[in-house]
């Protein structure tokens, strides 16, 4: 078995974050404060702080991919090597998508609250919505290919997302390791708060046929680096109570 390192960056804030409106595939920008966010993440990553980094991959919706190409600049790698994939995109939001949270569970309570409890993860929002299961099939799916591809070589690649997708991650880690005491409800806690810009690093292993075989999660949602660079960011963060997609 031979083990690959990918280090999971969430894109830097947006108005919609700031606001509580649930962002889903909806494009939004980086607001002032995700710009800035982005940037100190980027000197962090330049640092060294979190290990090397040989390759950029995100998501091609706009708020990861600014915050990734401005990690590959702080790298000194050209745009044109980051690489977008709709894999990485957030869940699918359906009828939710564009609607704060207050508003949502005001006007489609029952859709809010079937979403929010989570506890039917086939249950997809409707309105084009994914499933739980959806969106774990499609992200889990994508990493494991990575992995394949680029064991052979070696190469540690970044990876700009979000922050539900960071959950389902996360989740996939903790199917293969436990959090202790948590062995039969590990979905339970969905990787709990994830922050703008926040970082972590999981290891996938990968067998002689090139097929992903487990996963562990090394770190997890650390923000030091916005601490130390004093940069403003939500007391929030997607999976708390006012954070947004």
């Amino acid at each position: 078995m031979s083990e690959v390192e990918f280090v999971l960056l969430r894109h830097g804030q947006t108005r919609w974050n700031r606001e509580g409106i649930i962002q889903g595939q909806e494009d939004a920008e980086l607001d002032r404060d995700g710009v800035t966010q982005a940037e100190a993440l980027g000197a962090a990553l330049a640092d060294g702080r979190f290990g090397t980094i040989d390759a950029v991959a995100s998501s091609d919706l706009s708020r990861a991919s600014e915050t990734a190409y401005r990690v590959a600049d702080a790298l000194n790698m050209p745009a044109s090597t980051v690489t977008l994939h709709k894999e990485l995109r957030e869940r699918h939001m359906g009828v939710l998508q564009g609607v704060s949270r207050r508003d949502a569970d005001a006007l489609m309570p029952e859709i809010w609250r079937t979403f929010r409890r989570g506890s039917d993860d086939d249950y997809a929002v409707p309105g084009g919505g994914e499933s739980y299961n959806d969106h774990w099939d499609r992200a889990v799916g994508w990493m494991e290919h990575v992995a394949a591809k680029v064991y052979p070589h070696g190469a540690r690649v970044a990876v700009v997302t979000h922050g539900g997708t960071l959950h389902v991650l996360k989740d996939r880690c903790d199917a293969d390791d436990p959090p202790r005491g948590d062995a039969r409800d590990f979905r339970k806690k969905r990787g709990g708060v994830v922050h703008n810009c926040s970082v972590g690093v999981i290891r996938i292993s990968v067998d002689a046929s090139g097929h992903g075989r487990g996963w562990r999660c090394i770190a997890w949602g650390d923000t030091s680096h916005l601490d130390e660079a004093n940069v403003r960011s939500l007391p929030h963060g997607f999976g708390g109570e006012a954070g947004g997609a």
